[in-house]
């Protein structure tokens, strides 16, 4: 988000893999509701997949077939949910031998025009929390440090990084209950908002 470019000092938002986030999107959507698995399920999987290719710093410039590598990757990652739900819940797995197939223009505007409403939202939202809060939440969320690792880069206190985390989520919470968002889906929303 642009927004957010160069508000924390030494941190950079990965463009290469955002315009990727941004053009498979409405694609995986799609993918994810086909394999029967519900709206939230899906964008959780999909912010999960691109979080996997940050932390492990994926390449796509080496990569000769990125939109067939990134649907690989989340088909894997819905199948690993189904085999765990399988095995904790006991529920059928779903078919994933539908037949793939594009969706409609119409749902590809819908689904990014929702997405950009929710993206400018939440960083409403997330300008308004105090500057602690902000660094805080975003080291935690987008660099994925521990409370200690954070208290090391900014000189806070641990019970400090604890504090303002604790503070800043739920303000957030807050605030996306009066949008009416599900505050539980706080997590999903930041992996979204810093992708």
């Amino acid at each position: 988000m642009s927004e957010l470019d160069g508000s924390i000092p030494g941190l950079a938002m990965p463009d290469d893999i955002y315009s990727l986030y941004q053009q498979h999107y409405s694609y995986l959507v799609f993918v994810g509701l086909k394999s029967g698995m519900d709206l939230a399920g899906v964008k959780d999987q999909i912010n999960q997949t691109f979080l996997s290719f940050l932390e492990k710093k994926t390449d796509f410039t080496k990569i000769s077939n990125v939109k067939s590598y990134i649907l690989t990757s989340f088909r894997r990652k819905l199948i690993d949910t189904h085999r765990l739900e399988k095995r904790y819940k006991m529920e059928p797995l779903d078919d994933f031998t539908d037949a793939w197939s594009e969706p409609s223009t119409e749902e590809t505007m819908l689904n990014s025009q929702t997405l950009e409403e929710l993206k400018d939202k939440l960083s409403r939202i997330f300008e308004n929390l105090p500057r602690r809060c902000q660094t805080v939440i975003f080291l935690k969320y987008y660099e994925g440090l521990s409370n200690e690792e954070i208290a090391e880069r900014t000189s806070l206190t641990i019970r400090s990084v604890y504090n303002n985390l604790f503070e800043g989520i739920k303000r957030m919470r807050e605030a996306l209950n009066k949008e009416n968002f599900n505050p539980k889906d706080l997590n999903i929303f930041l992996t979204l908002m810093f992708v």
